[in-house]
């Protein structure tokens, strides 16, 4: 994983996305794919939000169903290992899988989602499945257009994050983690 990628005065956050963020806290991000889970690891402090790390689970797209979900499951091991020993996590948000065009698509999502619950609910106070959708409009992040989804949707939600944490991050996994993860903070 990455390490102390941004620091950044939370007002100057909480101002950008119009919310307030729970302060000294620390929420882990899962967005779950089948071939690229992105982690992002965002922690508060009375002034700051530090973006902590930023890391993606890589499982080959031709590879067996069960040795995927080996691969997947020895990248997951290692990251909680690290995870544990460094960070008292206050809270894992896990992306809710959702149903789009294709049940293969989903089956997966629903498989990995409940595997870094299995291995995160331990070592988190907290766990939460969230759908993206919701994530999205915890942070007030809205469409230029409704109509747009597909990559121009990801291109979107990319430059919110970057705007939003003034980072110049360019992969679609580690903005929708950082997503969860900002949404997991919310005040509420």
């Amino acid at each position: 994983m990455k390490k102390k990628i941004k620091k950044i005065k939370i007002e100057t956050v909480e101002s950008f996305l119009g919310i307030k963020l729970t302060r000294n806290k620390i929420c882990i991000g899962f967005d779950v794919c089948m071939h690229a889970t992105g982690i992002a690891i965002i922690r508060t402090t009375t002034n700051y939000l530090v973006l902590e790390n930023t890391d993606k689970i890589i499982v080959p797209k031709n590879i067996d169903l069960l040795k995927g979900i080996d691969s997947f499951l020895s990248q997951l091991d290692d990251i909680k290992r690290m995870v544990s020993q460094k960070y008292n996590l206050n809270i894992s948000i896990i992306e809710d899988c959702f149903f789009g065009q294709n049940v293969k698509t989903l089956k997966a999502l629903a498989r990995f989602g409940i595997l870094i619950y299995d291995r995160f609910r331990g070592i988190s106070t907290e766990v939460q499945l969230m759908l993206p959708t919701s994530a999205r409009s915890k942070i007030k992040f809205k469409k230029s257009n409704k109509k747009i989804k597909g990559n121009q949707l990801k291109k979107e939600i990319i430059d919110y994050i970057n705007n939003a944490l003034d980072i110049k991050n360019k992969d679609t996994d580690i903005a929708d983690a950082i997503v969860l993860s900002l949404a997991g903070l919310v005040e509420v």
